[in-house]
């Protein structure tokens, strides 16, 4: 496969994963997220197409460079503090000021294109390093 087929399933796994969790209130992005978690834990690993893609592509093609590391170091962190924060909101549920103020959050759009415009980045450059 060309280093560009690539890199554009990367940003399309990344369109899928923001596709089912986009939402401009971040309370309603968390009940997306959650209703998910909710059906089952393994449904919501594979709704993040861009974290199991990463994980294929470091796999499959023998990648360990830094880029990669940082897109699956970056990925995990994005995971499990969702996971972290669904237990503590609708699990636990405790409410202190910091989660309160964070579910009354609006994203801006420009929030939802981080992750299809860093992470096929990541992946590029993951490639270049690894030809050197």
């Amino acid at each position: 496969m060309a280093l560009w087929e690539i890199v554009a399933l990367s940003f399309l796994a990344e369109l899928v994963e923001i596709s089912w969790q986009y939402a401009p209130r971040f309370s309603r992005a968390m009940e997306r997220i959650y209703a998910l978690y909710r059906r089952s834990i393994f449904l919501f690993f594979l709704g993040h197409t861009g974290y199991l893609y990463i994980l294929y592509v470091a796999l499959r093609y023998d990648l360990l460079d830094w880029p990669i590391i940082v897109a699956i170091a970056l990925k995990t962190l994005d995971v499990f503090t969702k996971l972290e924060l669904m237990r503590k909101i609708y699990v636990r549920r405790e409410h202190d000021e910091m989660v309160a103020e964070l579910m009354e959050l609006d994203f801006p759009r420009w929030v939802w294109a981080i992750g299809p415009l860093s992470y096929p980045w990541l992946i590029y450059l993951a490639f270049v390093y690894a030809q050197n």
